[in-house]
């Protein structure tokens, strides 16, 4: 056939059933726009089905099964058996296709049109779809580029050598396994493998950019937990063989190696811009494969868009949820703006950590001069009655304006309680009004409601020789 004889009228397409895409092409139907969503394998993309659901159930089953350890404490018989790895696994798959399948049916209830299919851009109004034999070509107004990005690197080669679509996935508990990194994925998996009984060593070799008092608190977990930590390590390469990886690095200028069953590393991610004809038409795109985008997340080409990983501003399903929304209304005609100044970071750790906005090192070489105030989990009535102590909370404000710049906190509760941080900070919030509202007792959040208190050594539950030394730093 002759490309474009055929073509199908489409207002809006959208290219990738990630977080991203399937949010932006609900919005978009919410708004009344005609949407068509091409996907070339399953909708959720690599969050739902390989990354962020899977990650998640492997962290939730750690964290369960970190508390049946702790539950003789309430008079619950401690759990003896062998944790069920192949339960967990039938677990994963059934969560991940009841949310695809929720997926699919929101799509169907707003009458998006779904095709299944490779797309790739023909010229800057059209783009092909192959299906098998099939070959389709729609002719649009918008098109949404949501095709995310992957990691690249030797992790392919050898399925010992797990990426982060692989790590998850794993159908037989590894006996041992070296995680080298500190990403989200790195932690998440280092923790949850060693709860749930394989031998872990974490060898990092990049630096966290957390709050010193977040981190102190996360190694101290880790330790706890029994992750063995190799800091301020240089990989020098790997040997797979059929039964196991030698890991070889360099620390403090010694050499020495490690042998696991299998190997995670953190790798260089590339934009999924290959073969969609985007360079075809024009489209800018980095070395890395990312698209360039304006704050309206529009390429060099009018009429077409980009969000979410593609892009290259951020790794977070957080973000190109934001994202798709906001496209989705702009193009509807509404009024709306993409601001990714405060992204709150979460990593399901055991227990899991979350921040949001500047450290107070970031703070400081951003100029302002800050004060940090700390409340610890072990000062928190929920937090005894539950037997999750570990943990601390930490909050970082501007001392000429007390405006709040960051917080940032790890212990039981943090992913949830990170919400009242961001929406702090994004309604300009300052030491009072993170004072003045009640907080409900007893309950993790009270944490927040302490290391508020303690800018102006007000804390009730800390030491008064803390409190004097946060008093004496606000009145200086």
């Amino acid at each position: 056939m002759v490309v474009g004889e055929l073509a199908q009228d489409r207002h809006l397409v959208v290219i990738g059933g990630g977080p991203g895409g399937y949010h932006t092409a609900i919005r978009a139907a919410q708004l009344g726009l005609e949407v068509t969503l091409i996907e070339r394998k399953q909708l959720g993309g690599v969050c739902l089905n390989q990354g962020c659901i899977p990650s998640k159930v492997h962290t939730q089953a750690a964290e369960v099964w970190q508390k049946t350890k702790k539950g003789n404490v309430f008079g619950i018989p401690e759990q003896n058996n062998q944790f069920d790895w192949e339960q967990l696994h039938e677990h994963q798959a059934k969560v991940v296709k009841q949310l695809r399948q929720g997926v699919e049916q929101l799509c169907e209830a707003h009458k998006i049109e779904l095709v299944k299919g490779e797309a790739s851009f023909l010229s800057d109004d059209r783009i092909g779809v192959e299906n098998g034999h099939q070959f389709d070509v729609y002719r649009f107004k918008h098109a949404v580029v949501a095709t995310g990005h992957k990691p690249v690197s030797f992790q392919q080669k050898n399925e010992r050598l797990l990426s982060a679509h692989s790590l998850f996935q794993q159908k037989d508990q590894p006996d041992t396994l070296v995680v080298i990194g500190t990403d989200l994925y790195a932690l998440e998996a280092a923790f949850s493998y060693q709860t749930l009984g394989t031998s872990v060593t974490l060898l990092m070799n990049d630096v966290l950019e957390l709050e010193p008092d977040i981190e102190k608190e996360l190694w101290r977990s880790a330790k706890k937990a029994g992750i063995t930590v190799k800091k301020n390590v240089e990989v020098q390469g790997m040997e797979s063989g059929n039964e196991a990886v030698s890991v070889l690095y360099e620390k403090g200028g010694k050499t020495d190696s490690i042998v696991a069953s299998h190997v995670y590393a953190s790798s260089e991610w590339r934009g999924n811009t290959e073969d969609i004809g985007l360079e075809r038409i024009g489209v800018k795109l980095n070395e890395s494969g990312y698209i360039a985008v304006s704050k309206t997340l529009q390429t060099n080409i009018p009429s077409i868009y980009a969000i979410g990983d593609v892009t290259g501003m951020s790794q977070l399903a957080t973000a190109a949820i934001r994202q798709g929304k906001v496209l989705a209304e702009l193009l509807a005609g509404k009024k709306s703006e993409w601001d990714g100044t405060f992204i709150p970071s979460v990593y399901r750790t055991q227990p899991p950590m979350a921040t949001v906005g500047w450290t107070s090192i970031q703070a400081k070489n951003a100029g302002r001069d800050v004060v940090v105030s700390t409340s610890p989990f072990r000062s928190n009535g929920y937090a005894t009655v539950s037997g999750s102590s570990d943990g601390i909370c930490v909050l970082v404000k501007d001392e000429a304006t007390d405006e709040v710049l960051g917080v940032h906190m790890i212990g039981e509760g943090a992913a949830e309680l990170i919400f009242a941080g961001t929406l702090g900070l994004e309604m300009g919030a300052r030491d009072e009004d993170l004072i003045f509202p009640m907080y409900p007792h007893p309950g993790f959040s009270e944490v927040m409601m302490e290391a508020a208190e303690g800018w102006h050594g007000l804390a009730i539950h800390q030491p008064l020789a803390k409190k004097a030394a946060a008093k004496q730093a606000n009145t200086n």
